[in-house]
């Protein structure tokens, strides 16, 4: 059997791929990092021939009675890890998922569960910012949950005022917080917002970060403040989701969803028979191979290479920022954040670099740039030299 596409295809595909790869460094208002180092990985699946076999995760990753061809051990592995970051100390379950939004999805579903099974004739209202990432908002639409949108301050923090305002006090609230809003790269007032649940009061409360990009990074910085952020012990969250494919740098969708234990005994589905039993997840097959990478970079670079590329990502943040400050561009950034957004420079050099674009009332146009692990002092030289060259007329 002939496993290699005709030459007529065999072109379009190296094209494309020539075509890809000389542009790698020009994605830069979407947080990808595009020096992910999986070639030593994707040599291992050719030299072991696991490449060419399916490998498939079905449910809960901890499972002990299970017949088919599985990475759950790495799976479990990865997430123990992560969630020793974020400060679970054995009392955590979690997945590998297909990317945030899965991610966002199992919290959300999860959130409506636990709420449900602490007020059941009550339904709850799904809070979250206007400036979180879309999907919250669809999810909520999705499991047809009412949603409030509230209010963000000018740099992109939830309003916490609005939230007070919005919050009812006779219905379980499910508070869905940005640790890194999408555009403009802000963290969410997590001991704010609990001082208004407490005064407040709501008769069940539920937690879930959306922390896709942040979550890779904030835990690994040498700045105890910033690691308290997604500490649970500290923050008292329920659940975090976290993409695979951004800091982590998995080069497709994936990503990792940790909840505390407590929430998963609290979602009860029917048991399916020819699954042993029941099925936590909502998808039910789930990528073995990424479990497989995700395992891979954690034991290939380890915590220390994690931290370094937490730190220099932040580094070149700074760097560039100042870079644009210097060069007369307006510019600003959060703290923690690796996102700068600034004036929206010529279409050109939009395309060019494929930045991200937005209008708001307090900066007028703006583009951003999520600064990642390939960013050097040169890359971030040519795209200030680009931006302030090119000020949109």
């Amino acid at each position: 059997m002939n496993n290699i596409p005709n030459q007529t295809a065999m072109q379009k595909l190296n094209e494309a791929a020539k075509d890809i790869v000389a542009h790698k460094f020009n994605q830069l208002g979407y947080p990808f990092n595009q020096d992910t180092g999986l070639s030593e990985f994707y040599r291992w699946l050719a030299d072991t021939k696991l490449g060419d076999i399916t490998l498939i995760n079905v449910g809960d990753p901890y499972k002990t009675d299970w017949d088919m061809l599985n990475s759950d051990y790495f799976e479990a592995n990865v997430i123990d890890f992560f969630a020793k970051a974020y400060g679970f100390e054995n009392n955590h379950w979690g997945v590998i998922s297909n990317g945030g939004t899965d991610g966002n999805m199992h919290g959300i579903y999860f959130g409506r569960k636990a709420l449900a099974q602490a007020c059941p004739d009550l339904e709850p209202i799904l809070y979250v910012s206007e400036e979180a990432h879309y999907s919250v908002k669809k999810l909520g639409d999705i499991q047809n949950i009412e949603t409030r949108t509230i209010k963000a301050h000018k740099m992109g923090q939830m309003d916490i005022t609005d939230f007070a305002e919005k919050l009812d006090a006779t219905r379980p609230a499910l508070v869905a917080i940005a640790i890194g809003g999408t555009f403009k790269g802000a963290i969410d007032n997590q001991q704010a917002i609990d001082e208004v649940l407490k005064a407040k009061n709501p008769p069940a409360v539920y937690r879930h970060l959306d922390v896709a990009l942040f979550g890779g990074y904030l835990p690994f910085l040498n700045n105890s403040s910033a690691r308290e952020i997604l500490d649970v012990k500290k923050m008292d969250f329920d659940s975090l989701a976290v993409s695979g494919h951004k800091f982590l740098s998995l080069n497709e969708p994936a990503g990792v969803f940790v909840c505390k234990r407590s929430v998963l005994d609290s979602v009860h589905s029917n048991p399916i028979p020819y699954l042993k039993g029941v099925i936590p997840t909502i998808s039910c097959s789930r990528s073995g191979f990424d479990a497989l990478k995700l395992y891979w970079r954690i034991n290939s670079i380890g915590k220390d290479g994690l931290c370094k590329q937490a730190e220099h990502c932040l580094e070149m943040t700074d760097v560039m920022l100042a870079k644009l400050h210097e060069r007369g561009v307006k510019a600003w950034k959060n703290q923690y954040s690796n996102t700068i957004f600034f004036e929206r420079p010529a279409e050109k050099i939009v395309k060019k670099y494929a930045f991200a674009c937005n209008s708001y009332a307090d900066f007028g146009e703006l583009s951003h740039v999520v600064v990642m692990q390939y960013f050097t002092p040169e890359l971030i030289e040519n795209i200030v030299n680009d931006i302030s060259e090119n000020k949109l007329k």
